[in-house]
């Protein structure tokens, strides 16, 4: 029996490094189909300085989207897990509330202590380096 891969939310700070000087990992998960991204990374991809923007941002813009938690979703999951005080920006808690509204496990990846301890946290943690 096969187990079934689990796919990866890449946060933006792995993400623009990897834009800048590639990162064999990132690459690797992309062409095996296992990166989703979400709208606000997407947002903050663009914000950035990048050459060939168009080609690279177009690229990300490819992949599978996680749905965007309606304000109401992300104030209460704030409330109930007790994200305050955690140290995380609003768009890590949109990002949380995407992860844990979809139907199928998504880890995130990221490079931000705080983000990754509530991730730690909540169980869904993803750290490299990841065999595929």
């Amino acid at each position: 029996m096969t187990r079934e891969r689990t796919s990866i939310l890449i946060d933006t700070n792995i993400l623009s490094k990897h834009l800048r000087s590639e990162n064999r990992q990132v690459k690797e998960l992309i062409e095996a189909g296992l990166v989703v991204t979400h709208p606000f990374i997407l947002g903050e991809l663009a914000l950035g300085s990048m050459s060939d923007r168009t080609v690279k941002i177009a690229a990300f813009e490819t992949l599978p989207l996680l749905p965007v938690a309606d304000l109401d979703e992300v104030r209460h999951l704030i409330e109930i897990r007790k994200l305050y005080t955690r140290g995380i920006g609003y768009v890590d808690a949109h990002l949380i509330s995407s992860l844990l509204i979809v139907e199928t496990p998504i880890n995130p990846w990221t490079e931000d202590l705080h983000l990754a301890a509530v991730a730690k946290d909540l169980g869904f943690l993803a750290t490299p380096p990841f065999n595929l």
